[in-house]
């Protein structure tokens, strides 16, 4: 059961986080509005699209501004408590320090739980229909957007299988689909082809291949007489259509299953390997920034003077922005391959939190 204290801890939090939160969004929308203004009416855009657009944008907003947001609050907060006494009143009282930043921290974990979700669930759907509605000229994703169904072709190649998909466009099912087994050597010599004008996927039978040519290969390479067939079943490819359609995506808009699909045909330790690992390991540490930042907001928004106060305020923030770079060093290294995924994504979370709580012992 929380207890009053806790309670009303927690509340002097919550209510700054909401007002920080919505100044945050309603800035952001505003500022994109007047930005994108003259191109939502070059491009005709209607109303509804409009709207549809930033309601889009909100749980991205959301995502990326929760963790500063957090920090923002809670140096209020902690200010206020401050200034009219109230945390000299507590310890007086006999409640330690930790007693009282513990409320917040419970938040900062909270909020880390909700940040994740949110972008697991929202953000990269909300970026897929957002670059639907308005593409930007200059991103790859805006290609995929943009191209007719006839013009959507897909390379899809299975490293553990060896087996390289060219899909030429997609609708229900896929169509003008040609399949290259290669042999699994260094050779890479081409061991089969399949060309189809339709395949498709039944869940629990494997693919089902339509108006078929397959062309067998003799061990030196050259192409044996072609076989045609109007139907084939094949069991034994283990790709499945989510697979193969989550490699078009960047990894921005990528969900975590799609990411751990893409994953799953790539050889270890190649270039999209590197970036789709670390990324996944990154969805969960950025989020987590919610209890970090509780843990470095706190010692420097508990100074009883004004000028203390404002040169801790300042310090946070500080080391707030200094996190975000390093962490995006540390990241860009993961996707390079130089360090390993968890490291690259976990290592910032990892420092920053114990300087944290080095500062809240120090000042016990």
């Amino acid at each position: 059961m929380i207890k009053l204290i806790d309670r009303y801890l927690m509340r002097s939090f919550l209510q700054p986080l909401v007002y920080c939160l919505l100044a945050f969004i309603i800035l952001f929308l505003a500022y994109d509005l007047s930005t994108n203004l003259d191109t939502f009416f070059d491009r005709e855009i209607s109303v509804d699209n409009i709207i549809r657009y930033y309601i889009y944008q909100i749980p991205i907003v959301f995502s990326l501004t929760m963790p500063f947001t957090t920090l923002l609050a809670l140096l209020y907060c902690l200010g206020n408590l401050s200034r009219t006494n109230e945390i000299i009143a507590m310890r007086a009282s006999g409640i330690t320090l930790f007693r009282i930043i513990r409320s917040y921290l419970i938040i900062g974990f909270i909020m880390f739980l909700i940040t994740f979700v949110l972008s697991e669930l929202f953000v990269p759907r909300a970026r897929r229909l957002s670059i639907q509605i308005m593409p930007a000229s200059s991103s790859k994703e805006s290609l995929l957007s943009s191209q007719t169904p006839g013009e959507q072709s897909i390379t899809f190649y299975n490293m553990k299988d060896d087996r390289q998909w060219v899909i030429g466009y997609v609708s229900n099912t896929f169509h003008n689909v040609t399949i290259t087994q290669f042999t699994h050597s260094k050779s890479q010599r081409v061991r089969m082809s399949l060309e189809a004008r339709e395949a498709e996927y039944v869940q629990g039978y494997g693919w089902w291949f339509y108006d078929v040519t397959e062309i067998p290969y003799f061990p030196d390479g050259t192409p044996k007489p072609a076989l045609k067939r109007d139907k084939i079943h094949a069991s034994n490819f283990s790709e499945t259509p989510a697979e193969i359609l989550s490699d078009k995506y960047e990894v921005s808009l990528m969900d975590y299953t799609d990411m751990l699909k893409a994953i799953k045909h790539k050889e270890i330790a190649t270039d999209k390997y590197n970036k789709i690992r670390t990324e996944l390991y990154n969805r969960i540490s950025t989020p987590f920034a919610c209890f970090v930042f509780v843990l470095l907001a706190a010692p420097f928004g508990i100074f009883h003077t004004r000028a203390g106060m404002m040169k801790g305020v300042l310090i946070s923030i500080a080391l707030c922005l200094l996190y975000y770079i390093f962490n995006a060093f540390l990241i860009n290294l993961g996707k390079d391959g130089v360090l390993p995924p968890v490291f690259a994504a976990w290592t910032g979370n990892v420092i920053f939190i114990v300087f944290g709580g080095y500062l809240l012992y120090r000042m016990r």
